[in-house]
């Protein structure tokens, strides 16, 4: 029994002492990866010290406390602060990475919006919306989206109003910062939705809509409506109501998700700034103190920060 307890105690602490080697491997390379620019904000501002050389008579070495060098006055430190407004973006590029959040709540939005187009076309006459009034009071959801089929929609419905949406939802991806290939598979993804979401409550998925609008409207995004929208982006001054009705008409999803987000409160900020920066030196012993001298410097450094107020 004594033996097998030592045994036992003696692998749990094996494991207890490799769990904290684990601890602190990670806490170090975390520090040294994500932890240089909090050290060096934290720095600023903080005098600097070193150790004396060893006494001649062989006393114990004194710490001495050196005035810190002067950091850079705040007039010329070099400050770019993007704060995006509440509202749409009217100016100005796409994101440089991808916001899989905003992407996120446009798809949400897109959802929400489903239902008000299908309560726009369940009260517009069948002529319109090409659904009877038995199909309108009759949902077979379940049935419509295991049998796609070719549907007898307009050719202009099919072939033009539906390569639109498609290259509207292409610019969506775009003005959140995706490439040509994610901003394609966004817009089948939102194609995709409208499919099998509200519309198969009233009729079967179509076919060529799951191909035309994802693949057509990429095109037509990517070759018509991004060039045009960056034309009117060089333009200098301000832009007039015809300008901004084309950014609109080519990002209506952008434009009614900026003003859902002015109306919740949703504001991002994005602040880039370099300055001037004191970065804290290693502890040396003190004879390489006393004849390195004191080292520590205002250095430039880089802070990037992103908030997301709700």
């Amino acid at each position: 029994m004594s033996r097998g307890f030592a045994v036992r105690h003696a692998r749990l602490s094996l494991r207890r002492l490799a769990h904290v080697g684990w601890q602190f491997a990670l806490g170090t390379l975390c520090s040294v990866c994500l932890g240089l620019p909090a050290m060096a904000e934290s720095a600023i501002g903080i005098d600097g010290g070193a150790l004396s050389a060893p006494q001649p008579d062989g006393s114990t070495p004194s710490i001495t406390v050196e005035p810190a060098p002067p950091v850079a006055p705040a007039s010329t430190m070099q400050q770019d602060t993007a704060e995006e407004p509440v509202g749409y973006r009217w100016r100005g590029p796409a994101p440089a990475r991808p916001d899989w959040q905003g992407l996120r709540r446009d798809a949400g939005y897109f959802l929400g919006y489903q239902f008000v187009a299908i309560g726009v076309l369940y009260v517009a006459p069948e002529s319109f919306s090409g659904w009877t009034e038995e199909q309108k009071h009759t949902f077979k959801w379940r049935e419509n989206v295991s049998h796609p089929v070719w549907d007898t929609d307009a050719w202009y419905v099919n072939y033009i109003l539906h390569p639109y949406w498609g290259g509207t939802y292409y610019v969506r991806g775009r003005e959140r910062g995706l490439d040509q290939a994610y901003s394609f598979l966004y817009s089948a993804l939102l194609s995709t939705l409208y499919e099998y979401g509200a519309e198969a409550l009233f009729e079967p998925v179509s076919a060529q809509d799951l191909f035309v609008t994802p693949i057509v409207g990429s095109l037509v995004g990517e070759f018509l409506f991004m060039p045009w929208r960056a034309q009117i982006r060089a333009k200098a001054g301000e832009l007039d109501w015809t300008d901004k009705a084309v950014l609109l008409l080519t990002d209506p999803l952008g434009v009614a998700n900026a003003q859902i987000e002015g109306l919740l409160g949703v504001k991002s900020t994005l602040q880039f700034q370099t300055g001037a920066m004191r970065l804290p030196t290693p502890a040396r012993s003190p004879a390489a103190a006393g004849l390195a001298g004191p080292s520590q410097k205002a250095r430039t450094g880089w802070r990037l920060q992103l908030r997301f107020d709700l």
